[in-house]
């Protein structure tokens, strides 16, 4: 799977759009924290100011569950963070637009070559952080003032208390990033080193995207983002019931003109059960499926699905029983071995929708075949996951 059109906005690379010389002195010298932890002292982590208002790079949110997806051409980014709250900012227009559809008066968001910056006080406002200054004492660094920009969900020192634990660490990363480069050396030329081995090729990985239990409330932020990905190729199946069908036939009409599969998620798992699911789908959107999946209660789903051809998906991998799982657990059971495949099977919670925004940057930029559920393709099995 090629990476087209959206990629979490993480690489860095500086222009000369808003610095019209790129050097060390052009940056902030600002150390970044986040709670309790002092972040690596680089170009990566810096902010900077401009007007008065503190601008810090999206990767600096990664460890407070703030994740970035933009278009290629950057002019369009959703942070997503927890409670399925995202906002989005257009950096051509200088726009920024809440979930509900509000333009927000915020200053508007910045663009230094990929790398993208918000305004951290009203980022921290929004998402419900908060944030502090604290200035490094000059017995820590003497050359010139620097501060520590620290934003805060839990932590549990002070500022400077959490300055004066780190106070070596600070000294010396400062003292490395502002080094001066080593002198060439002299005599004979060193042998070239060999180069790095290329980066993984999953391609020949196929991970198949599904989700049920559409009424847990998530399901339009889910497709909001899959609506982002389309051009990626991240179409999934949705596993639907007769009670999410006839609680919201809106969104089973959506999900299926989205260009995503629909599949029948029973309870009871009897084939009473699935005629019934199918008329009230076709009554809704006009979709027939053969497509179906259950609770692992039903047991008997998977015989009755054999004895009247249908395409039965085990739902033994889900969110649902794993409220705290993080990107990590997640990407940890996706296989790298070329042609093996993987059913990632998700509740439509809010912690799925938290997630699933770090899991899809792991699958694009792995570059793996993210391949569709579909009447003809053979269903896989899944592994479940350790809480």
């Amino acid at each position: 799977m090629k990476k087209k059109t959206l990629a979490m906005l993480l690489a860095l690379c500086v222009t000369a759009t808003l610095f019209p010389t790129y050097s060390k002195a052009a940056v902030m010298p600002y150390f970044v924290a986040i709670n309790d932890t002092v972040l690596p002292f680089n170009v990566e982590t810096m902010p900077f100011v401009t007007g008065g208002v503190y601008y810090v790079p999206v990767k600096v949110l990664d460890s407070l569950n703030i994740w970035a997806i933009g278009s290629d051409d950057l002019e369009f980014v959703r942070l997503y963070g927890a409670n399925n709250r995202y906002a989005d900012f257009y950096t051509a227009r200088g726009v920024t637009v809440d979930q509900d559809g509000n333009t927000l008066q915020w200053p508007f968001a910045r663009r230094v070559g990929s790398r993208f910056y918000v305004p951290l006080h009203h980022v921290c406002e929004y998402f419900g952080f908060t944030y502090e200054i604290v200035e490094i004492p000059r017995d820590i660094i003497s050359e010139q003032q620097v501060v520590l920009v620290r934003i805060m969900s839990n932590a549990v020192f002070n500022g400077p208390t959490l300055v004066g634990l780190n106070r070596n660490a600070i000294r010396a990363a400062y003292s490395d990033y502002y080094s001066p480069p080593s002198p060439s050396p002299t005599g004979p030329v060193a042998s070239p080193q060999p180069t790095a081995p290329p980066p993984p090729d999953y391609s020949e990985v196929s991970i198949h995207l599904s989700f049920y239990n559409i009424s847990a409330g998530s399901a339009g932020g889910i497709l909001d983002l899959l609506d982002i990905q389309a051009e990626s190729g991240f179409h999934s199946c949705f596993f639907v019931s007769a009670p999410d069908i006839a609680a919201d036939p809106g969104l089973i009409r959506r999900i299926y003109g989205s260009g995503h599969t629909i599949g029948i998620w029973l309870e009871e798992g009897t084939h009473k059960e699935f005629l019934a699911t199918s008329d009230l789908l076709f009554e809704a959107a006009r979709v027939k499926t053969v497509i179906v999946s259950a609770s692992e209660a039903a047991e008997s789903a998977i015989e009755m699905a054999s004895d009247h051809s249908l395409v039965f998906w085990e739902s033994a991998m889900s969110l649902v029983d794993y409220d705290d799982a993080s990107v990590t657990d997640v990407t940890d059971t996706i296989p790298r071995e070329s042609g093996e495949r993987k059913n990632l099977m998700f509740s439509c919670s809010e912690n799925a929708a938290s997630v699933l925004p770090g899991v899809y940057t792991f699958l694009q930029i792995n570059e793996y075949s993210v391949t569709r559920i579909t009447e003809t393709v053979e269903p896989v099995e899944h592994v479940t996951v350790d809480s």
